[in-house]
């Protein structure tokens, strides 16, 4: 069976992002290029990098694209957590316990710059703003036909996420939040590489609705990023098992074999990489490489 969706998701989350967009002030774009080597000790040079990364102020703009990202991540955990109930295939829970590092890392950063979290209610499903409510509805009705649509759905999800942090990382100013986006849209690519893998096998076909063609298509024409950590300029930071190779927002690379059980995001800084598409899994597909290890406690 083969089945194409082309715009069928609402498009809440694009006005949200119009909106941000608007809201940022026009910087100038943050890229970069590097390449590493060897698995030396991760956990010491992330923390010695984030030891000096120096606390600048935000500005309305940087605390929209906070606010953006949390919910942002909690609705894909959320939908991620219904869907894998409903088709109990493992790529959903793994990768929807990637998101929920993902909420982590995003909170510690406001944390740091006391931020106020706007996640009131970390209940499945339930969002104060009505949009994300709505949204969460439609994409879990539309996941819900077929086991081929919760997998379109997660691919669809993993789309805008990489669109939303590319927007973020091209106007970034902040060095927290660039070294946060660069590493949650490395892990959103490694969930949209496992999602489309998994379809692939399902015969079903999805076309991007928010990356241009061919950035998603040099997505998929690359290896999984696992045990990779990039800077805030995007460079290659460290390697925890791999091989690596970045280039800016939108990086691609190799990593290692995604295992390991470090956590990232706590206190500010941590990188964890944690992006849950690792190979492996009881069925279905692309399983579940968890955490590369490198996070700073």
């Amino acid at each position: 069976m083969t089945k194409t969706y082309r715009n069928t998701i609402i498009t809440t989350s694009a006005i949200l992002l119009i909106a941000l967009v608007v809201s940022l002030p026009a910087e100038a774009q943050r890229r970069g290029g590097g390449r590493a080597g060897g698995t030396g000790d991760c956990a010491g040079i992330v923390a010695d990098y984030t030891d000096q990364l120096e606390m600048s102020p935000l500005s309305q703009g940087d605390i929209d694209g906070l606010n953006l990202m949390r919910e942002e991540e909690k609705l894909a955990r959320d939908v991620y957590l219904t869907l894998g109930e409903r088709w109990s295939m493992p790529i959903f829970f793994n990768i929807a316990r990637a998101e929920q590092r993902h909420m982590d890392r995003v909170l510690s950063v406001m944390d740091l710059y006391e931020i106020t979290d706007p996640i009131i209610d970390d209940t499945v499903g339930v969002f104060v703003d009505q949009h994300l409510a709505d949204l969460y509805t439609t994409l879990v009705d539309l996941g819900s036909q077929s086991l081929v649509d919760g997998l379109i759905v997660g691919a669809t999800i993993e789309d805008l996420d990489i669109f939303d942090l590319n927007e973020l990382i091209d106007i970034g100013t902040n060095d927290h939040m660039l070294f946060a986006w660069q590493n949650l849209v490395k892990g959103s690519r490694n969930h949209l590489r496992a999602f489309m893998s998994a379809l692939t096998a399902q015969e079903g076909v999805y076309m991007p609705q928010y990356l241009d063609q061919e950035t998603f298509d040099a997505i998929l024409e690359t290896d999984m990023e696992r045990g990779v950590v990039y800077d805030a300029n995007g460079e290659v930071l460290a390697n925890c098992g791999g091989m690596g190779g970045g280039r800016g927002g939108r990086g691609n690379g190799q990593g290692g074999n995604g295992s390991g059980g470090g956590q990232g995001g706590q206190g500010g800084s941590g990188s964890g990489d944690c992006d849950g598409s690792g190979s492996g899994g009881n069925q279905g597909g692309p399983g579940s490489g968890d955490c590369d290890g490198s996070g700073n406690p």
